[in-house]
C-alpha cells in the first residue's frame, strides 16, 4: 500500500498542504476561517435570475463526531468566524481539526484518495510546520504530544456530504521556516541540491505570517540559537489596526479575516488601484487606512529584526518567506538589501517541508 508523505503548514492566515507529485510540488491552500452555521437557504431564492450554481467562494461544510463547521472561503458571508489566535489552538480543538480535514481532503480527494468506500486505506505521513516560538517555548513538548495524540490515527469525516477516511501513520513536527530553508536548498528527492558551500555558510530566514514573525538561522547543518527566535508580531497587527481604523472612521464592524483580505487586496494591486469596501450608501476606498496599517506594522517588524539581526550582513544568504514578507518586501529589502524574497513566499514553507518529507528515514 502506498504511503503519501504530505506537508501541512497550519498558518493562522491560511492552511497549506504540499506534496511532491512527479516532477513538481502540488500545493493546496484553505483560508484559516472557521465558523458554525449553514449554507442552506431553504426556500429563499432570486427566481433563478442569478442561477443556483455553487459559488467558487462557498465554504466547505465539515462534519465529524457529531459537530459541523463551515470552513475556508466565504465563511463570513454566513456566520461570524471563530478568531482564536493563541498557540494552544495548534495542539488540538475542533476548529483545528476542521481546517486540517478540509485541507487534507483538498489534497487527497483530487488524486484518488479519501473517497467514499475507501475503508480508510489512504495512508499518510505528515510533516507539520509549527512556529519557532512554539517549539522553543516551555510548553513545546506538551503541545507536540497533544498534536500527535489526536492527529496520528484514523480519521472519518465528511466534506460537503462526501464521506472521507484517512489514516495518519506518523507525524514529524518541524519549525515553519525550516520549510523555507529546504525550499531553497533541497531537490524534489529530499537531497541537498545547492552547492555544498551553501550548506556551510550562515543562512538566515525571515518568515512573517499572519500571527508570527520567525527568525531562523542555519550554519554547517546546525541551528544557530543566537540568531533564532520568534514573536507574535505578524500581519494580524496590521489587520487589527485596520479593524480599529474602519470602526473609528465608518462605524462599521470588521473581522480580522475581512481586514486581512483587504490587506491582501492592496498587495495584489500594489496600492495602485482602489481597495473598495461596502458601506451603507455605496463603496468607500480604504486604501489610505490599509497603507497606514501596513506602515505601522512594517516599523514594528523592522525594529524587532534589527534588535535580533542588526542589518543582517553577517549572513551569506537571507531569505524572506511568508505572506507578510510579500506585503512588506520593499521595507524589508531597504533594511536588508541583500535579502531574497522566495518565489511564492506564502507557500514556501509548505513546499520546502514537502521536499523534506521525501528523505528516507524521516518518519
Amino acid at each position: 500500500m502506498t504511503v503519501r508523505n504530505i506537508a501541512l503548514d497550519p498558518g493562522f492566515g491560511g492552511f497549506k498542504a504540499a506534496e511532491v507529485q512527479g516532477n513538481a510540488v502540488r500545493v493546496v491552500t484553505v483560508p484559516s476561517v472557521v465558523g458554525t452555521g449553514s449554507t442552506e437557504l431553504g426556500l429563499l431564492d432570486l427566481a433563478g435570475v442569478t442561477g443556483r450554481q455553487r459559488r467558487p467562494d462557498q465554504p466547505y461544510h465539515l462534519a465529524f463526531e457529531g459537530v459541523e463547521f463551515l470552513v475556508g472561503p466565504g465563511v463570513v458571508d454566513y456566520t461570524r468566524p471563530v478568531e482564536r489566535l493563541d498557540f494552544q489552538r495548534l495542539s488540538g480543538g475542533a476548529e483545528l481539526r476542521a481546517l486540517t480535514y478540509a485541507t487534507l481532503f483538498e489534497m487527497v480527494a483530487c488524486t484518488g484518495g479519501a473517497g467514499t468506500g475507501d475503508g480508510g486505506k489512504q495512508e499518510i505521513n505528515l510533516v507539520v510546520g509549527l512556529p519557532v516560538e512554539v517549539l522553543q517555548g516551555p510548553d513545546a513538548r506538551e503541545i507536540v504530544r497533544q498534536l500527535q495524540g489526536w492527529m496520528v490515527g484514523r480519521h472519518h469525516f465528511s466534506v460537503d456530504g462526501q464521506e472521507a477516511a484517512l489514516n495518519v501513520r506518523a507525524l514529524r513536527p518541524m519549525a515553519q521556516p525550516v520549510g523555507a530553508f529546504f525550499e531553497w536548498g533541497l531537490g524534489l528527492d529530499g537531497q541537498w541540491l545547492r552547492d555544498k558551500g551553501d550548506f556551510m555558510v550562515p543562512v538566515a530566514i525571515l518568515d512573517l505570517g499572519f500571527n508570527t514573525l520567525d527568525l531562523f538561522t542555519v550554519q554547517s547543518g546546525r541551528i544557530n540559537v543566537r540568531y533564532t527566535g520568534g514573536d507574535t508580531l505578524g500581519m494580524r497587527r496590521a489587520a487589527t489596526s485596520l479593524v480599529e481604523s474602519v470602526r473609528r472612521q465608518y462605524q462599521r464592524p470588521l473581522s480580522l479575516h475581512e481586514a486581512d483580505e483587504l490587506l491582501r487586496c492592496y498587495v495584489r494591486v500594489q496600492g495602485r488601484r482602489s481597495v473598495d469596501f461596502p458601506l451603507a450608501g455605496g463603496q468607500v476606498d480604504v486604501r489610505g487606512s490599509v497603507r497606514a496599517a501596513l506602515h505601522t506594522t512594517a516599523g514594528e517588524v523592522t525594529a524587532f529584526v534589527e534588535r535580533t539581526w542588526g542589518n543582517g550582513r553577517q549572513f551569506s544568504h537571507l531569505l524572506l518567506a511568508g505572506g507578510g514578507c510579500l506585503a512588506l518586501s520593499d521595507r524589508l529589502q531597504q533594511q536588508m538589501p541583500h535579502a531574497t524574497l522566495l518565489d511564492d513566499p506564502v507557500t514556501a514553507n509548505a513546499r520546502g517541508l514537502a521536499r523534506l518529507a521525501q528523505r528516507p528515514g524521516l518518519f
